[in-house]
């Protein structure tokens, strides 16, 4: 069975950005606003390339987990290859209790963790799925909003701009909120241009 290979991320994630800086004008603004040690990553989600363009984002100076749907590891041939690059699958029809305890892992080996709290790309500004809130309440760590931009054209600029990250009340257990608070948070960064 396939697993994570750090080795292989920060050797591959070089080339993927140089792909995206040929395909599109990748424009990448807030590296220093990663913290170090575990965290939780939250982007928007809008297209197939959301994932690999938030973890060029971070680069591979950092460790990064991915929750990805397990449908994509099902196809095959996909599967070994972005499992060696961070990601692990979540059944998002039920509370998956193995891909959270991976998760809450992930961060607590202080691991960058990618997970998008729209859960799915159709979703709308305002909807946000309480996993990534759950998480970062659990494991006590920074959540890192993260706005890449949503309409794409090949050659034309794509942002990845990421923010502050910010510590909700460890008290709190309204995963609701905290999730429109994230979502508040990603589309705070969306540029003037695209709004």
């Amino acid at each position: 069975m396939a697993k994570y290979h750090r080795w292989f991320q920060r050797l591959a994630l070089p080339f993927v950005q140089l792909a995206f800086h040929i395909h599109f004008k990748l424009h990448i603004v807030g590296r220093e606003n990663i913290p170090e040690g575990g965290c939780v990553v939250c982007p928007n989600h809008k297209h197939n390339s959301d994932p690999p363009l938030a973890a060029c984002g971070i680069s591979n100076r950092h460790s990064i987990r991915i929750m990805a749907k397990k449908e994509l590891f099902e196809i095959r041939g996909l599967s070994w290859l972005i499992t060696w690059l961070g990601a692990f699958p979540v059944d998002r029809s039920r509370a998956d209790l193995t891909a959270i305890k991976t998760a809450l892992q992930a961060v607590k080996d202080g691991n960058k963790l990618l997970i998008f709290p729209q859960g799915t790309r159709g979703a709308s500004e305002n909807e946000a799925k309480d996993g990534a809130a759950m998480l970062a309440l659990k494991t006590k760590a920074p959540i890192v909003p993260m706005y890449i931009t949503e309409k794409k054209e090949k050659h034309g600029r794509v942002n990845v701009i990421i923010g502050k990250p910010f510590l909700p009340d460890p008290k709190s257990k309204d995963y609701a909120a905290l999730s429109q608070e994230i979502m508040r948070r990603i589309y705070e960064l969306k540029p003037e241009e695209e709004r």
